[in-house]
């Protein structure tokens, strides 16, 4: 018999009356876009979550069981948030399909679990929420563009995290008896889903976004009676009421689950020891605790909120709770979850006790083929996640979207073998450029039995992912690139570095594709100034020109390149002012968890100052000129000047091999200048296409 590489994590666990073939959960993770209003989950949703046990998940987990309760005036492509998938129980046509989509999970050996979250209707002993009094009309949208007063430096560092939760009822406003039926209303919905076919039942009660998630925190409960904050049996009151009814309601075999922030002593909340002794209180009642981070956004790390030395940034914390659980000899398990996804670090962690269960979303995002691999032990072939959170959220152009940055096939899984047929035959293919583009090409090409010729000019793969080499927050991107690179190895791909394309070289070989991969060049703009000594592009500084740079540097362009290059120059100890003509920063980084991470990241940047709504008319030796929002004149001063105003394709320069064989495409930054994930999507598409 075989020996598994990572035994620890794919050993079987049974957990009351329910058997987890490994320890690999798939956590509540549904990319919002994936389908559209729909009450029940169409076959986009079947596809993908089927996929996710089909490849080694122990058990999946579906959420967003309630209809929106918030009503969405105006145009529905100003209210984004109206686009998710929310799946209403209470409907037939729902109920037949979730059986349908629970038994593609079934088929596959995985179990369900039903994720449940807060209605509002809860409070109510029908469970749904009164209709609004006469009069009464929900606020509109803000349309877009509309004017507001920019951000700055002054104004953003008077904001924290939790300047950006939602506004909550106080908890002492709920009665008794809207806590009865609020215990009830859950037992019911819990009772629901069992019997459509869920195998665990689990609930949301973290970040204290929900009203039994405020009871547990000192932060939210303000009660003065036996639910009070005074001490965490009074704070776990309500929550373990609402425990005890879903375990009548459901019998004695069905594995109940809580989803728990793990601590909030960042933010002056409850301690780790206080949910070692929530644990003690909930023992015997629930089976699994499944710990988060205190706060909703770092539940999401990014390479701004992890290192590459700590990819799962709460796993000491959790590895205490475990070890008390274990050490008390409490009745349940441990789920870690946040950051997980090298199956090294997983395997370990259970392996030494620091945790039963691992939770992981992302893993099977940008690898729906994450289990097959574990289970084969082939870490090498696992595409890491660059943690940009646009599987969550995205923004831009893709908000109405769902995408993986480095898996082009989400949002397509259901229609893939539709859209691509097997090559009819082996073609020779020449990719110009070693970007993320051009790799993903000759990676698909290769697979599909072509033969492929990569051309790059310089010495190393890479193209514009070559700068994630030096700031230490792009620590995720840099073992993307680095993987696509390795790829490169593979049988049907050559690689010709320090070999730049010419239209005289190709036309010998005899291409039958030649693809354009070249990328973008930096956009210089006309203005007074922009031509002297003192102004280089963001994008060239890295590697080479850091040291040669003045202490004191203005960034103009405040987009993700202009920001994070000075974020990595404010590392080096460089005092940096980023001056942007829109509102806010990178206004096309993705807004869900992402943009805060960032935002708080930056706020402890002493050296990091920026002003938006800047108009920039010159640029001197001493420093930039610009006019502020308010329309008067001022100026930054500064030694150095960088531009990150954008990207041109070079389109253009491509054409010198358009005509060189029978088919000729243009991918890429080279097509439309964007980011990783349209380069990805691009070049797959055409790969498959042949």
């Amino acid at each position: 018999m075989e020996q598994l590489k990572y035994e620890a994590l794919l050993s079987p666990i049974k957990i009351r009356g329910v058997v987890l073939r490994n320890r690999m959960l798939s956590t509540a993770s549904t990319p919002h876009f994936l389908q559209g209003l729909e009450g029940y989950p169409t076959e986009k949703i079947i596809t993908h979550f089927a996929n996710r046990a089909r490849n080694g998940a122990a058990a999946v987990t579906i959420n967003h069981f309630h209809q929106d309760n918030i009503p969405f005036p105006g145009r529905a492509i100003d209210n984004p948030p109206g686009h998710f998938n929310l799946f209403n129980l209470e409907d037939y046509t729902c109920q037949n399909y979730m059986c349908q989509l629970l038994d593609a999970i079934h088929l596959y050996g995985s179990k369900a679990t039903a994720y449940l979250m807060a209605d509002p209707g809860w409070m109510y002993r029908d469970g749904k929420v009164p209709p609004p009094e006469p009069g009464e009309a929900p606020k509109l949208p803000p349309m877009p563009g509309a004017s507001q007063q920019p951000q700055c430096s002054e104004t953003d560092r008077n904001h924290d995290a939790s300047d950006d939760d939602p506004p909550m009822d106080p908890v002492s406003s709920y009665t008794k008896e809207q806590l009865h039926y609020y215990a009830q209303n859950v037992a019911r919905e819990a009772l629901d889903c069992k019997r459509l076919g869920f195998d665990i039942i689990s609930m949301h009660c973290c970040y204290r976004h929900s009203p039994h998630a405020r009871f547990l925190s000192p932060l939210t409960n303000d009660r003065t009676d036996e639910y009070g904050p005074q001490t965490v049996e009074s704070r776990s009151r309500f929550l373990l009421e609402i425990y005890r009814e879903i375990r009548k309601a459901v019998g004695p075999n069905v594995p109940l689950e809580c989803v728990y922030s793990v601590d909030e002593e960042d933010i002056g909340g409850y301690t780790v020891d206080d949910t070692i002794e929530f644990c003690k209180l909930a023992n015997g009642l629930i089976d699994i605790i499944h710990l988060r981070s205190g706060l909703m956004d770092p539940q999401h790390p990014l390479g701004f909120t992890s290192t590459e030395e700590k990819p799962a940034p709460y796993l000491d914390k959790m590895a205490k709770v475990t070890k008390a659980v274990h050490d008390l000899g409490l009745d349940m398990v441990v789920c870690a979850s946040a950051g997980f996804q090298d199956p090294d670090l997983a395997n370990a962690a259970v392996a030494e006790g620091k945790a039963d269960l691992i939770g992981m979303a992302r893993a099977w995002i940008n690898n729906e083929d994450y289990g097959r691999l574990v289970y084969e032990g082939k870490k090498e072939e696992i595409v890491p996640c660059i943690r940009c959170n646009k599987c969550h959220v995205p923004n831009g152009k893709t908000m109405w979207r769902s995408v993986c940055s480095v898996n082009p096939r989400i949002g397509l899984e259901d229609k893939l073998e539709r859209l691509f047929k097997e090559p009819e035959k082996s073609l020779k293919c020449a990719v110009i450029g070693g970007g993320p583009a051009g790799m993903e090409f000759a990676r698909v090409a290769a697979s599909r039995g072509h033969k492929v010729t990569l051309y790059e000019a310089s010495g190393a793969l890479g193209g514009q992912l070559k700068h994630a080499d030096y700031p230490r927050f792009k620590w995720p991107l840099k073992q993307f690139k680095n993987f696509m690179a390795a790829q490169m190895e593979k049988p049907g791909i050559e690689v010709k570095l320090n070999t730049p394309a010419t239209a005289e070289l190709l036309k010998k070989e005899n291409y039958d594709v030649i693809v354009a991969a070249l990328g973008s060049t930096p956009v210089k703009p006309k203005m007074p100034g922009a031509d002297g000594p003192n102004v280089h592009f963001a994008s060239k500084v890295y590697g080479s020109m850091e040291k040669n740079l003045s202490d004191n540097i203005v960034v103009i362009g405040g987009g993700d390149i202009g920001v994070e290059t000075a974020l990595y120059l404010c590392e080096l100890g460089k005092k940096v002012k980023v001056l942007e003509m829109l509102p806010e920063l990178i206004m096309d980084a993705p807004h869900a968890h992402y943009k805060n991470m960032v935002h708080n990241y930056w706020r402890k940047e002493p050296n990091f100052r920026f002003e938006c709504g800047a108009t920039v008319t010159k640029i001197d030796e001493d420093g930039v000129e610009y006019t502020n929002w308010k329309g008067e004149q001022k100026k930054a001063p500064c030694g150095d000047v960088l531009l990150a105003l954008g990207t041109r394709p070079m389109a253009a320069e491509a054409m010198e091999f358009a005509g060189l064989s029978p088919k000729f495409y243009v991918i890429g930054d080279c097509n439309e200048a964007s980011d990783v994930q349209h380069a990805m999507r691009s070049a797959y598409g055409i790969a498959m296409s042949l």
